[in-house]
């Protein structure tokens, strides 16, 4: 069975280069989204619990009628939803047999304790770290692209057919709430024409016609409903893949000053379009490209995409205090390996129907 942890399978033990663990130089990986930037992350949720929305007051107002007026009844919109949260799991063991012939062995303690890795470097400082890192992609993941009827191609899904399915599979994220609100309520999409085109290079050379990505924003902007466009808190996503069009749009075609993106945290980058903050969302890009796909795998599964709405109309809900992953390290003795094992709960809801415009 293979071991979690490092590939040491270019590293050579004993070369001398290497004693101390925590030196070791990670290769870059994609930073993962925090939740918390994104979304209305509310605590203390619970499965099947009912979670009501206010929206506001419709006219109000009328002639004055000077004394013995009559009083109206009018109501504030309301809105109930209802949470799905489903349980999520990370189990991992490692046998220390697994890590004799690698560059980890200087980390392995000796005799009768040489199987419990539990308090040593390679544990604490790299596995441990590196899950951590992997846990909040996963939550991301979930929030954004879960989706419990997620199927490969082979199987009449969008997911690559050597995709793993349950590391989507246990709720149902944003992505699958959004696609059923679009089938509804029509007028809440706005169509991204480059997405149609069925190969890579025909998508990619669709959005870079002059003024297509443009139109993308500014279409996404002028669909939207109004009480949208007046709302606080006002943010449009993007994949990274259409603010590189966009950029590029921009500086090729004449369309205004350039863009000043701002570095946020993990490649998350945001300015501002048309007053709207504007936030390009790299992880979106690595699942779509990495996961999903369209037309028997000749092109990508919707690359170009946008969300307009407000972070308190994200909502995602756990039933703890917050969403910070919990990893445990435990060491069995009878089976003489050492497990890694986190659980919890996630749910996603959009709030109010009305207060998102989404364009794909």
């Amino acid at each position: 069975m293979a071991s979690t942890g490092l590939n040491f399978a270019n590293l050579t033990p004993d070369n001398g280069a290497v004693r101390d663990l925590k030196q070791l130089i990670f290769l870059s990986v994609l930073g993962a989204e925090r939740l918390g930037s994104m979304f209305n992350v509310l605590p203390n949720q619970k499965h099947g619990e009912k979670v009501g929305f206010i929206g506001e007051f419709g006219l109000l107002g009328k002639p004055s009628q000077g004394c013995n007026i009559t009083y109206d009844h009018n109501t504030a919109a309301t809105a109930e939803g209802e949470w799905d949260i489903r349980e999520w799991q990370i189990s991992e063991e490692i046998c220390y047999t697994d890590l004799e012939s690698t560059l980890a062995k200087v980390a392995l303690r000796t005799k009768t304790d040489i199987a419990d890795l539990t308090g040593t470097e390679y544990l604490d400082y790299i596995v441990l770290p590196l899950l951590e890192q992997g846990a909040t992609k996963m939550l991301f993941r979930l929030a954004w692209f879960g989706d419990k009827n997620a199927a490969t191609i082979s199987d009449g899904g969008i997911l690559k057919d050597d995709a793993r399915v349950s590391a989507f599979s246990v709720t149902d994220g944003f992505w699958k709430r959004i696609y059923e609100l679009v089938t509804t309520n029509a007028e809440r999409h706005t169509a991204i024409a480059a997405n149609a085109k069925t190969t890579f290079a025909e998508q990619k050379s669709a959005i870079r016609t002059a003024g297509a990505a443009t139109e993308v924003l500014d279409n996404l902007i002028s669909d939207a409903p109004m009480n949208l466009r007046q709302a606080n808190g006002q943010v449009i996503f993007i994949s990274q893949a259409l603010k590189d069009a966009l950029n590029a749009d921009i500086k090729k075609n004449n369309k205004g000053s350039d863009l000043q993106w701002e570095s946020l945290f993990d490649g998350i980058t945001k300015t501002t379009y048309d007053g709207i903050e504007l936030v390009a969302l790299p992880g979106w890009d690595e699942i779509i490209k990495g996961y999903e796909t369209a037309n028997a795998g000749s092109s990508w599964n919707k690359p170009y995409r946008a969300v307009y709405t407000t972070r308190a109309n994200l909502l995602v809900g756990v039933p703890g205090t917050n969403e910070i992953v919990d990893l445990q390290a435990f060491f069995d003795q009878k089976e003489q390996k050492t497990y890694i094992l986190a659980k919890d709960k996630l749910g996603t809801l959009i709030a109010d129907d009305k207060l998102i415009q989404v364009a794909y």
